[in-house]
């Protein structure tokens, strides 16, 4: 199972944290994996892009994390990326919630 960790600080994300392979097919060939991915990375990619984050990726390769801090520039457009991803990972959990595990910690 994937899990994603959304991590707030003062009503805002400021960590989102993925672990762990879906476990829908083999590993490399998963779908499910993918497209939580392609989620996470293309929010990450964006919110570099206007804002500092900082990029983590674990021993694991199933392992990503980005950090944006709460004060971060362009906090607005920086939420709504990040809406934008939580959205995507939510429908894609409705469609396998046995693969995706979403939590707000």
């Amino acid at each position: 199972m994937t899990v994603i960790t959304f991590f707030e600080e003062n009503g805002k994300t400021v960590k989102v944290s993925a672990h762990g392979h879906s476990g829908f097919v083999t590993d490399g060939y998963d779908p499910v994996c993918a497209a939580v991915s392609t989620l996470l990375q293309t929010a990450y990619l964006a919110i570099s892009e206007i804002s500092a984050a900082e990029y983590e990726r674990g021993d694991e390769t199933a392992d990503f994390e980005f950090t944006v801090g709460a004060d971060a520039k362009n906090r607005h457009d920086v939420d709504v990326i990040i809406r934008a991803m939580t959205v995507g990972l939510e429908d894609l959990r409705s469609g396998f919630p046995q693969n995706i595990k979403l939590e707000v910690k």
